[in-house]
This record gives C-alpha cells, sequence and structure tokens, in this order.
C-alpha cells in the first residue's frame, strides 16, 4: 500500500501548519526528521515556523533530493563510497583527462575543432560543460546511459547525429569501472533493493517547497512510499486543473488559424498560469500520471479587498471576466521605473519607509527584496541603506546569496594573488595587495606606513617589473630604471648615504629615510621577495600535488593566523584540498597553468554561496532563485529589466536534451517564470517591482522584463486603478536625481524622506545664489588687528597663495586630484612637479660643484624620471641644455661669490619680523640671487620682493635678482622708508587675509599686473578681462578657479573683481610700476 500524500495550497504558511501537525507525531528519539527543501533559506523558514509550533524544534535532517537519494543508496547498497563518484566536479576531471586522447577519433571531428590551438582553460571550460549535461542525461534521461553502456544510441534526439556519436563514446570511456556507481544506475539498483522491504529507511520523510522535481526522483519517492510515510507540501497557485491551459504559444497559434480562416477570435483573457506557470503545470501533470492524489488546503478569497488580492482569487480559480472588477487603488501592486539600481535602492528605501510608517503592525523583518544579480547590486544596497544620512532612518538589513570570491576578503585576496601571478608585477598592483586588510596585518602595517610606502614608490618612479630579468622573462624591452629592484636600491643607498649624492653604479640615492624608515623599508623588500617567490612558481604550469603546496604557501605566507581568522582559513585550505583532490584522481597527468587555476578556484570557491543573511535580521536583500516561495508581507523585485530577467537558456549545440525536450525538464527562462508567479502568490500586502528602464543620458525609456509587461496587460483586461488603466496608474517613472522637486511638491504622486535632498531641491527652486566657503558673517574676528611678531617666510608663503594659507592655518585640507601612480615607462620629458623635482635637482647638482657633463649624464639616467631609450637621450640632452644655460646665468650674477647669510629683527611699529637673508658681498654693495628652474612666475617674483624688501628695511641696500628658466626679474630700488612701508601694507594684508580670503591669485593677479601696468595698454578694463579670461580657462588652460584651495573657498562663485583689482595693485603696484590712477 502507497503512503503518499501530497498537500496543496496558496499558502505556504498553512502547508507549514499540517507538517506541524504531522510531526508532531513522535519518531523514535534516536531517529531525526528528515525533511527535503531545495535551499538553505527553506530550511532555515520551515526550522523557524515548526519552532514556533512547537515550541522546540530539533534533530532533524534538511537534505537537498539529490543528496538524499545518494544518501539512500549507500544505506541500501553497501560498499559505496562516501562522495559520490561521478560529481560534477570529478567527472569534470574525467572528462578533461580523455578528450585530448579521443580527439583523433573520427566521431570527435567537431570537437578537435573547437580545441584545435586550445590552451588548458578551453579544455576545462569545455570539460565543465559536458560533465554539467553529463550529469543532467543521468538525472532526466536515466535510460541513455545505459543504452550507451550497451554501444547503442538512444534514439530519441532529433538533432545532429554526430553530437550523440561522440558524447556516447565520451559517456563510456567516463563511466568504465563505475558503470553500476552514477546516478542513473544508483536509482535503478535502489528502485530494486526498494523491493525487497529493506529496514534501513527513514521512519517518515517530508518534502516541502519544491516546486519540481525530476521524473526519476518523483518516481523513487513513489517507490519509497510503499514502505514509510511520504509527505509532499506543495505551493500550487490554483485548486483547478490547469495542465491544459493553453501557454502564449498556443493562443498564437489558435489566433493564426481562426484568421485565416475568416473567424473573429472571441475576447478572453489570458490567466497569468498560462505564461508563467509552464514548470508548475508539468510537475503537477507528473503526480497525477503518477495516480497521486492531493488534499486541497487552498484559501479562498471570499471578499478579495485589494488588487493584489483579486490576482491572486483569479489565480485560484482560473476565472476572469474581463472588466469585472471594481475601481482599485494602486498600492497593492506598483512598478517603479528608475534611471540606474542606485536609484532603485533609492527609491525602494522611501517606499518602504512609507510603508512602515503608515502601517505600524509592518517591520522590516516582513519585508524581502530580490535581485537577479546580488553582486550588481551590493553596493547600492550597502550605500543607501548601509549608510543613511540620517541614523534615524537606518533600517537593519542582511544580504544573501553573495558569491564568496566577492564577499570573503580573504577568499578574494588568495584569488588577487594568482590575479597577480598574471601581472607585469605592476607598481599599482603591488600597492593594491598591500591596501589589503590580511597584508597589512601580516605585514604589520597601518594606514600611516601603506602611504609612506605609495610615496616612496612614485619618488623612486617605479613602473613594472621585478627586475631585469623578469623584464626580460615576460617579453618587455629591458628598460632596468624603473623596475622594483632599482628604486628599492635607490630607496637603501638614500638611507645609508642621504638624499644629494652622488649615483653609485648608476643608482641614485633617494630620500630623505628617517631611522623609523629603517623597519618599514626592509618588511616590504621581505614582502617583494616573497612576491617574487610566488611570481616565479606561479608562471609555470603544473600538477594537483604541485598546486597543492603552493596554494598552501601562499595561505601560509599572505595571510596572518590569528583566533578571528582560523575559521575562513580553514574553509579556505579544505576549498583547495577538495579542489586538488578533485583534480589527482580524475585527471592526475593533466598540467594546469594559473590562468586555469585562478578559473577553478573562483568557481570552487562559488560553488555554493553562503546564505547566512537569509532572514536572519530586518529587511532580507536576497538574489531572484527558484523554490524560495517563502511569504512576506512585501515583496519587492528589483531589476525587472528586459534583459536581465527572465534569464535566457544558452544551451550549447550538443545538448542532445535540448534537441529532445520533455515534459519536467529545467529550463532557466521557465525556472524564472515560475518564480515570479511564486513571488506573485507569496506577497501577502504588496508586490512592488523596479527595474532600471530610463536613460541616465537622454531619458529614453526601455521596455521592462517581460514578466511585468504581461502582468500589465493582465490587468489592463480586468481593472482599473482610479479610473485609469493599471498600465497607466501603477507604473511610477522617477526623476534621474533623489532632489528633483518633483519628490517635495504637494499632491505630487512621487515623495521622498530625504532631508538632504529637500533642501537640494528648494534651491534648485530658489533664486541661483551660489554660496562661498566664507560668507560675510561665518566667522568672528580672531585674528588680532597688530601682528606680534612674524617670519618673513610666513609673509612669503601667505603672499604666494593667500587663500592656501588661510585654509590650512583653518585644518581645511581640500581634495587634491588624483595621483595615479602609471604602471608603464614615461614616454616624454615629465611636466609639472615631476619635471620641476628633476630640473631642480640638476640645477642644484650643477650649482653645487660645477660637475663635468658626463657626472651630470649619469645623474640623470640614474634619476629614473627620464623616457627609456632614444627619446630618454633626447631628453637629456634637451635638459643638459636647458639647466646648464640657466646655472651659467646664475654663476654669472653670483660672481663667483659664495652667500652670507644676515639674520634681521624688523620692527616696524604694528609688527616684528624676523628673516635670515642669503647677501652676495660684491664690489658695488651687496646682492641677492635668488633662482628656480621652472619659468618665471608670481610667486618667485613676491617671494625675492619680500626678501628685497627685508634687506631695504633693514639698512641693507641690495640689487636683488631672480634667475628663472625663461627670464631674469630684477627688483626696483627702494628706499629704506619705502620698504618699511610697503611691509606693514604688506603685513596688514595679511592680517586681513587670515580672516577672509584676499582676492590676490597665483595666476590671474600677475596677468592683471602685467596688464595693467603695461606703459601702452594699460587700462583696468582690459587688464581684468584678461585676468576673467584665466579665471575661467579656455580650451587650451586650465581654469585658474580649478585650483583645489580656490575652488573650495569660492565655491561656484565670482569673486570680487573690484577687491581683486585694489589687491593686486597694492601688492604688484610698487613692484612693477608704482601706483597708478584707475
Amino acid at each position: 500500500m502507497r503512503h503518499f500524500f501530497l498537500y496543496t495550497s496558496n499558502r505556504l504558511e498553512h502547508l507549514a501548519l499540517v507538517l506541524a501537525q504531522v510531526t508532531a507525531e513522535p519518531l523514535d528519539p534516536m531517529r531525526p526528521e528528515t525533511i527535503l527543501v531545495q535551499s538553505a533559506g527553506m530550511q532555515r523558514w520551515v526550522s523557524m515556523q515548526l519552532a514556533r509550533e512547537h515550541g522546540v524544534w530539533a534533530n532533524a535532517r534538511f537534505p537537498f533530493p539529490v543528496a538524499f537519494a545518494y544518501d539512500l543508496a549507500r544505506a541500501l547498497l553497501p560498499g559505496l563510497p562516501e562522495e559520490y563518484p561521478l560529481s560534477q566536479e570529478r567527472m569534470l576531471w574525467r572528462v578533461a583527462s580523455l578528450l585530448p586522447g579521443l580527439a583523433d577519433r573520427p566521431e570527435f571531428a567537431s570537437v578537435r575543432r573547437y580545441l584545435d590551438g586550445a590552451d588548458t582553460l578551453k579544455l576545462i571550460q569545455l570539460a565543465r560543460k559536458i560533465a554539467f549535461h553529463f550529469d543532467q542525461y543521468l538525472i532526466f534521461r536515466p535510460r541513455w546511459a545505459a543504452l550507451w553502456e550497451s554501444g547503442r544510441t538512444c534514439g530519441e534526439t532529433h538533432g545532429d547525429p554526430g553530437a550523440e556519436a561522440w558524447q556516447a563514446v565520451l559517456w563510456r570511456e567516463t563511466a568504465k569501472g563505475r558503470e553500476q556507481e552514477h546516478r542513473a544506475a544508483l536509482l535503478r539498483r535502489v528502485m530494486e533493493a526498494l523491493r525487497q522491504k529493506p529496514a534501513v529507511l527513514p521512519p517518515r520523510l517530508s518534502v516541502f517547497g519544491i516546486s519540481t522535481l525530476p521524473p526519476a526522483y518523483l518516481d523513487l519517492l513513489l517507490a519509497l512510499a510503499e514502505h514509510v510515510p511520504v509527505h509532499m507540501f506543495l505551493l500550487s497557485p490554483s485548486r483547478q486543473y490547469w495542465g491544459d491551459l493553453p501557454g502564449q504559444r498556443e493562443r498564437l497559434r489558435e489566433y493564426r488559424l481562426l484568421t485565416e480562416h475568416g473567424v473573429p477570435p472571441q475576447e478572453e483573457v489570458e490567466n497569468p498560469l498560462a505564461g508563467l506557470g509552464a514548470l508548475g503545470r508539468d510537475f503537477h501533470d507528473l503526480l497525477a500520471a503518477g495516480g497521486v492524489e492531493e488534499m486541497p488546503l487552498y484559501r479562498d478569497f471570499s471578499a478579495p479587498r485589494t488588487l493584489l488580492e483579486h490576482v491572486q482569487q483569479d489565480l485560484l480559480e482560473l476565472s476572469p471576466v474581463p472588466g469585472s472588477l471594481p475601481d482599485l487603488d494602486g498600492e497593492s501592486i506598483q512598478v517603479h521605473c528608475c534611471h540606474s539600481p542606485m536609484r532603485e535602492m533609492e527609491t525602494l528605501q522611501d517606499i518602504i519607509l512609507d510603508r512602515l510608517q503608515r502601517d505600524e503592525t509592518l517591520t522590516p523583518r516582513d519585508i524581502l527584496i530580490m535581485a537577479p544579480d546580488m553582486d550588481l547590486y551590493a553596493p547600492f544596497i550597502q550605500t543607501v541603506f548601509g549608510a543613511p544620512e540620517d541614523p534615524s532612518r537606518f533600517l537593519p538589513f542582511s544580504m544573501a546569496d553573495r558569491r564568496p570570491s566577492q564577499t570573503q576578503t580573504h577568499a578574494r585576496l588568495l584569488l588577487e594573488l594568482l590575479e597577480f601571478g598574471l601581472s607585469r608585477f605592476e607598481a599599482t598592483a603591488v600597492l593594491d595587495l598591500l591596501e589589503a586588510p590580511a597584508i597589512r596585518q601580516a605585514l604589520q602595517l597601518d594606514e600611516t606606513d601603506v602611504s609612506r610606502i605609495r610615496e616612496w614608490v612614485d619618488e623612486a618612479r617605479i613602473r613594472w617589473g621585478a627586475d631585469p630579468d623578469f623584464q626580460s622573462q615576460t617579453g618587455g624591452v629591458l628598460y632596468p630604471q624603473n623596475t622594483w629592484e632599482q628604486g628599492l636600491a635607490r630607496l637603501f643607498l638614500g638611507y645609508m648615504t642621504g638624499p644629494g649624492g652622488l649615483p653609485v653604479r648608476g643608482v641614485s640615492p633617494l630620500g630623505p629615510l628617517g631611522g623609523d624608515d629603517q623597519e618599514l623599508l626592509g618588511r616590504l623588500a621581505a614582502f617583494l621577495d616573497q612576491l617574487r617567490q610566488m611570481r616565479d612558481f606561479l608562471g609555470i604550469p603544473a600538477g594537483a600535488g604541485e598546486w597543492r603546496q603552493r596554494l598552501l604557501w601562499m595561505l601560509d605566507t599572505f595571510f596572518p593566523r590569528d583566533r578571528d581568522t582560523v575559521d575562513v582559513l580553514c574553509g579556505l585550505r579544505q576549498s583547495v584540498t577538495a579542489l586538488v583532490q578533485a583534480m589527482s584522481v580524475g585527471a592526475p597527468e593533466i598540467i594546469v597553468d594559473s590562468r586555469a587555476m585562478l578559473h577553478l578556484l573562483r568557481e570552487r570557491l562559488d560553488a555554493a554561496p553562503a546564505e547566512g543573511g537569509f532572514l536572519s535580521s530586518g529587511l532580507t536583500f536576497c538574489g531572484l532563485r527558484p523554490m524560495r516561495a517563502i511569504p512576506f508581507r512585501v515583496i519587492c523585485l528589483a531589476g525587472l529589466s528586459s534583459t536581465g530577467f527572465p534569464r535566457q537558456d544558452t544551451r550549447p549545440g550538443f545538448d542532445l536534451m535540448a534537441a529532445s525536450p520533455r515534459p519536467g525538464d529545467r529550463s532557466l527562462r521557465d525556472d524564472d517564470r515560475y518564480l515570479f508567479l511564486e513571488s506573485l502568490i507569496s506577497a501577502r500586502d504588496a508586490l512592488i517591482l523596479t527595474y532600471p528602464g530610463l536613460s541616465p543620458r537622454d531619458n529614453s525609456e526601455s521596455p521592462p522584463s517581460v514578466l511585468v509587461s504581461e502582468l500589465l496587460d493582465y490587468l489592463d483586461s480586468r481593472a482599473r486603478v482610479s479610473g485609469w488603466l493599471p498600465s497607466e496608474a501603477l507604473v511610477t517613472r522617477h526623476r534621474l536625481q533623489g532632489f528633483h522637486p518633483d519628490y517635495f511638491r504637494s499632491g505630487s504622486p512621487l515623495f521622498s524622506f530625504s532631508e538632504q535632498n529637500c533642501r537640494g531641491a528648494r534651491a534648485l527652486c530658489g533664486q541661483p545664489v551660489s554660496r562661498p566657503f566664507f560668507p560675510a558673517d561665518a566667522f568672528p574676528e580672531v585674528w588680532p588687528a597688530s601682528c606680534p611678531e612674524i617670519s618673513l617666510g610666513e609673509l612669503e608663503d601667505f603672499l604666494s597663495h593667500p587663500v592656501r594659507c588661510l585654509l590650512r592655518t583653518l585644518g581645511v585640507r581640500p581634495a587634491m586630484p588624483d595621483g595615479e601612480i602609471p604602471d608603464e615607462e614615461p614616454l616624454a620629458v615629465p611636466d609639472g612637479l615631476d619635471g620641476f623635482g628633476l630640473n631642480q635637482d640638476l640645477l642644484n647638482f650643477m650649482l653645487a660643484g660645477n660637475p663635468p657633463e658626463s657626472a651630470v649624464r649619469e645623474r640623470l639616467r640614474a634619476g629614473q624620471g627620464l623616457p627609456p631609450g632614444p627619446a630618454g637621450q633626447e631628453a637629456i640632452r634637451e635638459m643638459y641644455a636647458q639647466v646648464s644655460d640657466q646655472a651659467a646665468r646664475i654663476r654669472m650674477e653670483q660672481g663667483g661669490e659664495k652667500p652670507v647669510f644676515h639674520d634681521l629683527a624688523l620692527d616696524l611699529g604694528t609688527c616684528r619680523i624676523t628673516a635670515r637673508l642669503p647677501l652676495l658681498a660684491g664690489g658695488a654693495g651687496w646682492r641677492m640671487v635668488a633662482f628656480r628652474a621652472v619659468k618665471l612666475k608670481g610667486a618667485d617674483m613676491l617671494r625675492l620682493w619680500v626678501r628685497h624688501l627685508a634687506a631695504g628695511a633693514a639698512g641693507l641696500s641690495a640689487a636683488s635678482v631672480h634667475v628663472a628658466r625663461d627670464d631674469i626679474f630684477t627688483a626696483p630700488e627702494v628706499s629704506k622708508e619705502q620698504a618699511a612701508r610697503i611691509l606693514r601694507d604688506l603685513v596688514r594684508l595679511r592680517m586681513s587675509g587670515m580672516s577672509a580670503p584676499l582676492p590676490l591669485f597665483p595666476r590671474a593677479s600677475l596677468i592683471y599686473a602685467r596688464r595693467r601696468f603695461d606703459a601702452k595698454n594699460g587700462d583696468m578694463e582690459s587688464a581684468l578681462n584678461e585676468a576673467r579670461k584665466d579665471w575661467l580657462g579656455g580650451y587650451s588652460t586650465r581654469a585658474e578657479r580649478e585650483d583645489p584651495f580656490l575652488r573650495a573657498a569660492y565655491r561656484d562663485a565670482e569673486p570680487d573683481w573690484e577687491a581683486f583689482a585694489a589687491v593686486t595693485e597694492a601688492v604688484y603696484g610698487p613692484l612693477l610700476g608704482g601706483d597708478r590712477d584707475p
């Protein structure tokens, strides 16, 4: 007598109550309760339901169907190994081992063409696909294996006969010696063993929340029910028989047939089950064919209150009537069209906050948010829900279905180390590894240490390659100047000799390095040695045993071992061991390179994503996965784009099941359609659908998933929402930005809880006002009217860039432009700060001792800042010519004299200035010579001018010049009284500029002053026009307002140009042409 009990319901919680009644009957305390499920999320939900009903729930097993079948086989058939010998993982290696030897056979012509010239990775990827389809054949076409093993063909495939020929040969070789141990053979043997009435069966078996089963596994359950009670709990959308419900294709064929014969088709409402329920329909047919009778436990909606309940009632009864629904609101089913995944999450956050505010009985645990690709949406979820602008808006949440290679830091680091084995030892790749928390902990580095190392790499101009030998091995041109070996040599030499010394064997010292840097430099060198060792062996293909040693060495070398990481490291070691064990058993002779091992290890780590975040706390974010139809009051489905969901079936040409499909075969598209249907019947209060359907570029609209469109079409035929068609009323099209004013207008359907966005919307609606960083009333007067003492250097720094000086005093550090370290050698002479550093270093070197030309060229070559090869030689010639010319002009101005330093203390009445001036003694009096290896700039002129004034105020009449690369600037003569007066004026400007930004700019002020004090074109209007052009920038000129300090102070506001003119004339007037009338 068969004891098979089928319970069906459109409410999973009703099925859980019946399961609780079934399990209430006690078993032997030593025998566990066995409940088959298809996901860890369902296991957790069932456990929680049973614990709530029983008070205590323990001693239960929740195997998946395939694992249960093999455990049952081991119990009934002694001698089977603990692990299934022909798993996909083991079959992969068996197939990869066999394919090269079989490729020369005539049946394998197509395989031979595919593998011709292929690397190991391509072979493994093909073997993976073949192993997957072999496993599918064993589950869904168990007869094929027996026919192939006996040398026959199945005769059921209608595709390429050659595809079956080579697969039959390959299967015979793959299963050789294991013909009685693969899934199909084991199912057959278990069915035979069950006829003997064995005593080792579980006392009771329950199957819960599984939407479909392969026919062979359903037959196994039916056979098992001859001996023990089997209770199957099946979520079903309808109490009616819907096996004959025509789908879209059948309806389209009928429509064409009727129109061809001139018969007008009847107006009918297509039930959603027709397009969504193919998977469940086929399984119901299998159950009916097996003679299973169901016990219906459906919940009838006697008086549906919402649009969602009306749809669920239509599904339950299969009897929709066109236009029969009353006018309903659009709260229970919503569709939101957004511009991006980020906007989808922001929209969902506002919707959830709104529902929680309006319904005090609703909690975050009652809300489920699913997306097709959790790895894509996880960063946006974390950004929006993990760090809300207002802590009071924080909603607890958890995320499930993330890939370990993306979420587990240690797993990700192990993969990054393998990827490094494929790199060129780039500077950025090494620095990225040093940013990894595990490596920083292992090397005992903090953020300051890593920043210091980054500075060293930049200063040493390390680009790629461990050393010249490494560059040669990787096929690169030998340019040792930019290798890690050369860079470390410069750092160590700089530590021993100090910076600025002569090159030693082509290595120029770099520094300065202090005593605290010694240990850090040593740890960096040791780490680079380990990376070089790893990079060397990763470049050599190896077998399973060697790969095990390599991967475990990497785990031991680069990962810290403490109580916080021991479990994670143990898990990684187990994954590595399982991978190489399957490899050694299935293909002991195969040799795998680093690229293939990276692919294999990532697959192994991602094979079973952790589901610990499912139903753990607050909101639940998870992937859109089949057989996870767990009821929630609010279910949100995000990412329902036309290309992302449902997933498309991409089957290889050799898939024999695709050529001869049968009811019950799995399909990604049908799985996703049924998942959408299960979500529709599992939502209790609301179903919220979002998709990125608007272009951020031009606001053009793209369609949602076909499932959303089908639902809206169905609703259009059944209902009206506030007098509108549902496809018009239920779809909300959102704005590109959350601070759009429409979100905060009374009566608008759009809304937001963001105070920050509300402020932005108010700003958009008001008059455009540029708010500077320093409003007029922002600060009290914190600096005194008089300055007791100031150094000349402080005054020089202020006049060079007043706004920068002010912000730094206030502790404001604006974001600076990214200084990315390139991975390639320089292809041109460096410019900017790098070029200045090279030229200034060379200029100081030439002035220090008048070295020969060969020594200067050697220093340039050792500095690592020039392009390699002929371009570098040409750069050396150009730089030597420029700097030697400037050095000659400097020597001429110095007249061979050495500077004598004069310490000054100037009392100006309201202020005391201290200074230390380098003056040269000459026949006609004191001289002051300044220089920098750049073109003449306003800052250079002002620095010289302030020193010149200090010397004059002290009675040391001096001729002062600044020798630039392109010009010589001579300060005008001033009397002692004039110098003191101008200094007092400049000090007053500094006091003013330390309480509010002083409109004196490094570039624009010099441009204005030169034009203003030009004898021919010196009118204020033309001078201001030239200054404004530089402030705003042009096609080939970077705007001075983009200076980080000026941008922070002025934002988008314009300077006060009248004040700018007055301040600039006050500073530059005495310097360039005296006072002028406006």
